[in-house]
């Protein structure tokens, strides 16, 4: 699982432009703005939630995992087909923010989660701070030094991304395998309605605080409840809930149902007229 991110990351660092490095922090209303949607409303979002429901612990720690991981490594590529093409700077600048963002802010978030949990979660902040450097900063770093100091190399580009995808994919249906008996333990009253409010409650966030720009609006509102479940399933691991890998897993495929809604109609949006960026 490790491996995949590394890889994926790498991919990622090998093709950004250096203008999507700067796009954020040369913007501060709106990098504000997506952090209050990213890093402090989802993860209040996700507690609260999980506050109203009796969940398994292992959804609990699915869920409010995945509202403190960076967004995922695909992220900027599925806002293609949603957002102008000239608008999907942001999409790819917010992904480089929040990799980086995410050594300090992912940490913290669950050092605060422990607090919230008590005596429920058991996590050393340092080892989350191990696995965000050395799954997304470090790849993403080694990426934009082959990228800057040997072009060549991006050729290989797609393969990479495809060996990524294929390991994690793997990854994923062996991890369905071995859990499978026990998905019933998970699957609890309550757990699909507690995993789609705290997706549509994120996704209107979002889509809110993106401003008046329709396109910003779809990117922070998929960024806010699009994140990287690899990351999430490795620090869930670290944590003394044995099955909360499989509830990162299960929060994800409900989640991605739960959004097909607001992805439709964002299409179609995009295909009857031009959208703007919209004043930031």
């Amino acid at each position: 699982m490790t491996a995949s991110i590394f890889l994926a990351v790498l991919a990622v660092g090998m093709r950004v432009a250096p203008a999507d490095l700067r796009y954020l922090f040369g913007r501060p209303s709106l990098l504000l703005r997506s952090l209050l949607a990213m890093n402090v409303l989802a993860p209040i979002i996700a507690v609260l939630i999980c506050k109203m429901f009796s969940l398994h612990p292992a959804v609990t720690l699915a869920l409010v995992t995945l509202a403190v991981a960076p967004v995922g490594s695909l992220f900027s590529q599925g806002m293609l087909p949603l957002v102008a093409p000239g608008n999907a700077v942001y999409a790819r600048g917010l992904f480089f923010a929040s990799i980086v963002l995410s050594v300090v802010l992912t940490p913290l978030a669950v050092e605060l989660m422990q607090v919230i949990f008590g005596g429920d979660v058991h996590v050393n902040p340092l080892s989350v701070t191990e696995v965000v450097v050395s799954s997304v900063l470090l790849p993403l770093g080694i990426g934009l030094a082959i990228a800057r100091w040997w072009p060549a190399a991006t050729r290989w580009n797609s393969a990479i991304q495809t060996v990524s995808s294929v390991v994690l994919a793997v990854c994923n249906v062996a991890l369905l395998v071995v859990v499978w008996s026990r998905l019933g333990l998970v699957i609890q009253e309550g757990t699909l309605t507690a995993i789609t409010m705290v997706t549509l409650i994120g996704l209107a966030v979002g889509h809110f605080l993106g401003g008046p720009g329709p396109d910003d609006r779809t990117v922070l509102a998929f960024a806010t409840v699009s994140r990287h479940p690899g990351v999430a399933i490795v620090v869930a691991g670290l944590m003394d809930q044995p099955l909360a890998p499989i509830g990162v897993l299960f929060a994800v495929i409900v989640s991605e149902i739960a959004v097909a809604p607001y992805q439709l109609w964002r299409k179609r949006m995009r295909a009857t007229g031009p959208t703007t960026h919209g004043v930031r």
